[in-house]
């Protein structure tokens, strides 16, 4: 345990790196566009085609997938219905930024270290269909709601599916899986080498992006949001942990996962959409936090019933 404890302080502390080489002129905020570039555009998709290459799919576990696709879309709508009233770009900021989940550098070494390799199995289901919900249909829709009413249409949002490096890396690798196929060894040397940079380039972007010093009314909004997220997490986990029909360690794999961070991902999406990157930066900074309490004291408090 220790030794994912730190692990995940080490996450933290990277964050911390980002706002102090700002701080010392290193870097400027202007310059998180540039590492949220080479995140999305190289280090996270060599990352993925690492992690999954290999993986066999479940097809009898692919309920979680479609579990994962739900949760992200519920959050999703209720975002969106909570911010109706201040309307379209606090909506897509909204959809943006309130499902998600961090499972690939924040919850697999947690998973892998308590429950070991196989826990995996069930994470990584999870993930395809967060991922679907958050790359694909969050990104498109918040994109949509971001830009000027009737200026994005079908063939637009096709067109911003299609520009999304992340979508498009999980749409090559589902298939993949589905066709059972394999990258070569060579390509994954690199893609290995690429991608153990991405854990690092993802935390330092968003301390880069961080700003401690805020409005007090970011700091209302991010304490509105994050509570209606972990209130739909704790609904959502006594739900799945009593009505799933899976074996208890999938259940509680599931547990745990509701309460990881929101996706590093997210607050790229957001400067795309010219949204409040600071506010965005601030909720995954607090989420990874929540994230290194609530995971590991879900599992010693669920593991042995």
């Amino acid at each position: 345990m220790l030794d994912i404890v730190v692990r995940a302080l080490s996450l933290v502390a990277i964050v911390g790196i980002g706002v102090a080489i700002k701080r010392a002129g290193w870097v400027g905020r202007e310059d998180f566009g540039k590492f949220s570039k080479i995140v999305l555009g190289v280090t996270l998709p060599c990352a993925l085609f690492t992690s999954f290459n290999d993986y066999h799919l479940e097809y009898a576990l692919l309920g979680l997938t479609v579990l994962a696709f739900g949760l992200n879309v519920a959050q999703q709508l209720i975002g969106y219905a909570m911010a109706a009233r201040r309307g379209r770009r606090e909506q897509a900021f909204a959809v943006l930024n309130s499902g998600s989940y961090n499972i690939g550098a924040f919850a697999t070494p947690y998973l892998s270290g308590f429950m070991g390799p196989h826990a995996m199995v069930y994470s990584t289901l999870f993930d395809f269909g967060g991922a679907f919900s958050s790359a694909g249909l969050a990104y498109g829709w918040g994109m949509t709601l971001a830009s000027e009413p009737g200026t994005h249409g079908r063939r637009e949002l096709v067109r911003t599916l299609a520009g999304s490096p992340v979508f498009v890396t999980y749409v090559v690798l589902l298939a993949m899986r589905l066709l059972d196929l394999r990258l070569p060894d060579a390509v994954i040397t690199f893609t290995s080498i690429v991608g153990a940079a991405n854990p690092f380039l993802a935390m330092l972007m968003i301390g880069i992006g961080l700003e401690l010093r805020l409005h007090p009314t970011k700091y209302r909004a991010a304490a509105r949001m994050l509570g209606v997220r972990y209130a739909f997490a704790a609904v959502a986990a006594v739900a799945c942990w009593f009505l799933l029909p899976l074996p208890a360690d999938a259940r509680l794999v599931v547990v745990m996962v509701l309460f990881s961070p929101i996706a590093s991902m997210m607050p790229v999406f957001t400067a795309r959409a010219g949204l409040d990157v600071e506010l965005s930066t601030l909720m995954n900074s607090v989420s990874i936090l929540v994230g290194i309490v609530a995971m590991p004291t879900l599992y010693l408090a669920l593991h042995a019933v």
